[in-house]
């Protein structure tokens, strides 16, 4: 019997991969293009600590990323009103910019990587995975 957990496991890996190869001529990877996205999809500045959690980095790793894309001058960041330990985190023009043409290298390498796929199957692909996502199984796990 086929392990469900492997193949989830495996198919993320390797789209995970094409779009990291996918990104590089961008001068992004993957890590920065996730922080790119979340700070282009938020109406307003993010912290560090609101970016971990959009993308499932740690804050560790998302400070290095976002210093990478401030030095790449991407994102720029200012001290965040009333919380002189927190900075907010935005996405510069050329940030926006840079996320506009990646985005749709981002949509060309899912379309690839899924075209194996009829177009119903990815339609049903993407409501189980959106079920997954859900608030009931982020509840269930917790409560693990």
């Amino acid at each position: 019997m086929t392990n469900l957990g492997f193949l989830l496991m495996n198919s993320t890996k390797r789209l995970k991969g094409e779009l990291n190869r996918a990104l590089q001529p961008a001068g992004l990877t993957i890590s920065q293009w996730a922080v790119l996205a979340a700070l282009a999809r938020s109406p307003e500045p993010l912290t560090a600590v609101a970016v971990a959690t959009a993308t499932g980095m740690d804050k560790v790793t998302v400070s290095g990323v976002v210093q990478r894309l401030v030095a790449k001058a991407l994102v720029a960041e200012t001290p965040k009103p009333g919380d002189r330990r927190a900075r907010e985190l935005r996405l510069t023009p050329a940030g926006q910019q840079r996320y506009v043409a990646c985005a749709a290298t981002a949509d060309e390498t899912l379309a690839a990587f899924l075209a194996p796929l009829p177009a119903a199957d990815q339609a049903t692909l993407t409501g189980l995975m959106q079920q997954l996502e859900g608030e009931t199984h982020d509840n269930n796990l917790s409560t693990r």
